[in-house]
Parts: structure tokens; C-alpha cells; sequence
């Protein structure tokens, strides 16, 4: 399956959420910036608010492409242990790492003018544009829970096959379009795989009210 653009893949995303179409206390929450085209599409077909939550990446201190753990917006962390022993990394680098993620997400709260939302209660329909490890989206939804949702849907277009079943640990409903037994990259199941600039994340969050209205 290949999607055109990631607006396309939201509005087939939309089609297999119907039942969530004007239900009160939902909130399409996108995890920024790839995945707020899908959840824009998401929102506006079923009638929902839309909104964002961060999750970024503690790189290793030897490479910053390469994670060794990720935070959330609101502080919970996750490491691969395996990783911080093989590296010998310090839980000094750990929470020094952390608080400059935590510090960067809170900049990047206010450019794009929302602040974070109550969850508490709230069915929770977390959209990405794509799951290559998981990492990113198991710490959102276990952060999600943490800070109250009642229920956590975990849609995206698509995922490792193998990745699926774990999903479904964290999360109340699981929702794939394409769960692939070969993924290598996400991009590849996208003809426009742009990268978003903020503008585009600031004028989506701008055209759809918030979890708070």
C-alpha cells in the first residue's frame, strides 16, 4: 500500500475510526511534527478536536541520530537498558539529556501557541505518520494514560507487522492500515514525504480547536 500524502493516509485512517465520529470527551492527538497532516484529516472528517503531544528521543553521547531512550512532555522517560550498559552511560547524562528535551518540547509548546491539554477522562485517538521502532509511540501512550485518558487508540497508516501485537499492550485499540512484515523505512510507503516545517504544524493547529475547545 502506498499513500500519496500523508492527508491521503488520514483520510483512510478516518474511514476505519467512523465509530469515534462526534463522540464527546475524544481528542485527535497528533505526535508532531509528521504526524499532525494525518490527524488533521482524522479530526476534520469525524468532527473531533485536534491537538498535539511531544515525545523526543535522549541520543546516545557518542551519536545523536542514535536514541537511547525517549521522554514525554511530561516527563516520563524510558531508556533501553541494554543500550545505557553497553554505553556505560551515566544517569547524570540520562536526566541532563532529559531536561534539555523537556526544555526544548516546552519552546516548541509555545511557538505553536497551545498549551498542554487535560486529559483526564478524554479518549485519546494518538496519530502518527508512521511507526518504524515504536519507541516514540509506546512512551506517548503510556504517557497518555499516566496523565489521565480513559481510553488510548494508537492509528497510524503503517507499522512493522511484528510491532502490532505490542502495541496492543499499551494501547485500548490498535488501528493499521498497512502492517508490513518488511518495513525498513516509512517514507517509502509515501509518493510526498516531505518534511514539515513548523509553519505547517502552527496553521493545521490553527484551522481545528484544541482538547480544551
Amino acid at each position: 500500500m502506498i499513500f500519496n500524502t500523508r492527508e491521503e493516509a488520514g483520510r483512510l485512517l478516518a474511514q476505519r475510526l467512523e465509530a469515534y465520529r462526534n463522540t464527546p470527551d475524544t481528542v485527535v492527538v497528533a505526535l508532531p511534527r509528521g504526524g499532525v497532516p494525518v490527524a488533521e484529516e482524522i479530526a476534520r472528517e469525524l468532527n473531533l478536536p485536534l491537538d498535539i503531544f511531544f515525545v523526543k528521543k535522549i541520543p546516545s553521547p557518542y551519536n545523536e541520530e542514535a536514541g537511547i531512550g525517549a521522554v514525554s512532555e511530561t516527563g516520563l522517560m524510558q531508556v533501553n537498558p541494554q543500550a545505557v550498559e553497553a554505553l556505560g552511560v551515566s544517569e547524570e547524562y540520562l536526566q541532563r539529556r532529559a531536561r534539555e528535551r523537556l526544555e526544548q518540547m516546552a519552546a516548541k509548546r509555545r511557538l505553536y501557541g497551545r498549551p498542554v491539554p487535560d486529559f483526564s477522562g478524554k479518549q485519546v485517538i494518538l496519530v502518527d505518520d508512521g511507526i518504524a521502532t515504536g519507541s516514540s509511540m509506546f512512551l506517548a501512550a503510556r504517557a497518555l494514560k499516566e496523565a489521565g485518558a480513559s481510553r488510548v487508540i494508537i492509528a497510524v497508516p503503517v507499522a512493522p507487522a511484528e510491532i502490532v501485537p505490542l502495541l496492543k499492550e499499551v494501547a485500548d485499540e490498535v488501528v493499521v492500515l498497512h502492517p508490513d512484515p518488511n518495513l525498513i523505512a516509512v517514507g517509502r510507503f509515501y509518493r510526498d514525504f516531505h518534511q514539515l516545517e513548523d509553519e505547517e504544524v502552527m496553521a493545521a493547529l490553527a484551522r481545528h480547536p484544541g482538547a480544551a475547545g
